[in-house]
């Protein structure tokens, strides 16, 4: 990180604390349970591993700010209680607690979902002579459609294991997927 970024990075947190010292002095929190708190949850996320965050300086100072707001709104009720709160709220907003593993709903559809569809009904001649092809003409385009497609693998782990960048994966799989659905006339 270079240093104005760092700097910028600083100073976001440090008016983030201030807005946050400032809603619990607002609710008329005990100055010694907003500290606990404040310490608390980004202890908890660090502990927890994998912190989540937003590309939006505004969306997380929003977040942030009620987040906050709903624990020391806890905390006027019971310390205990803010603090189990705190810490739940710390190991949700971390990787550990994707909602996508809960109740077996992944909770989005992509908008491949009909090559996705075909490959699973359909294990058939043409199914193979579309790999075969895909195969022969670009061995980058046909492991991409095998790791995007059948395996569903994550770009995240395609870039790894392929050692490209993710968004150059997203241009592969447009052109695969484009001839994919000419091939097939879907």
């Amino acid at each position: 990180m270079n240093k104005k970024m760092f700097i910028k990075v600083l100073l976001f947190n440090i008016l983030e604390i201030i807005s946050v010292f400032l809603i619990g002095i607002g609710l008329k929190v005990n100055k010694e349970n907003i500290i606990t708190i404040v310490l608390l949850f980004p202890i908890s996320r660090f502990i927890f591993k994998k912190p989540m965050h937003y590309k939006s300086p505004y969306l997380c100072f929003i977040v942030t700010m009620a987040i906050f707001v709903s624990l020391f709104l806890l905390l006027k009720v019971d310390l205990i209680v803010s603090i189990v709160i705190t810490l739940f709220s710390g190991f949700i907003l971390t990787d550990n607690a994707n909602i996508c593993d809960m109740f077996m709903w992944s909770g989005k559809t992509t908008q491949y979902q009909d090559i996705i569809d075909y490959i699973k009904d359909n294990n058939n001649s043409k199914l193979i002579e579309f790999e075969n092809r895909i195969s022969e003409q670009d061995t980058l385009s046909y492991l991409v459609y095998k790791y995007r497609f059948k395996d569903k693998l994550s770009f995240q782990k395609i870039s790894d294991i392929l050692e490209i960048e993710t968004n150059r994966i997203t241009e592969i799989q447009e052109k695969v997927a484009f001839s994919f659905r000419i091939f097939f006339n879907i």
